[in-house]
């Protein structure tokens, strides 16, 4: 499995992660568990906190990837090259 099918899993389990702990919350609130609830509160705040550094990686990631391509492409054409072309 590629690295950018594993990341993209991982981001939908945080996200998964946030919305049954939101469910969670709510019925342990309701049914006069606030330590559970507590518990809960800081879990959901965990995978919002991992959900936004993956956010930032795969940022990061994408902008250091377009960055490659553009200084690729638009290199100078250097005399010896025999493809003709300046991006290739």
């Amino acid at each position: 499995m590629r690295a950018g099918y594993s990341e993209a899993l991982a981001m939908l389990g945080y996200v998964l992660g946030m919305v049954i702990t939101s469910v969670l919350i709510g019925w342990a609130r309701e049914s006069d568990r606030e330590s559970l609830g507590e518990v809960l509160l800081m879990c959901s705040v965990l995978f919002e906190i991992a959900f936004l550094f993956g956010l930032v990686r795969l940022l990061l990631r994408g902008l250091r990837w377009g960055g490659r391509f553009f200084a690729r492409r638009w290199r100078p054409m250097e005399p010896g090259d025999p493809s003709g072309s300046p991006g290739h």
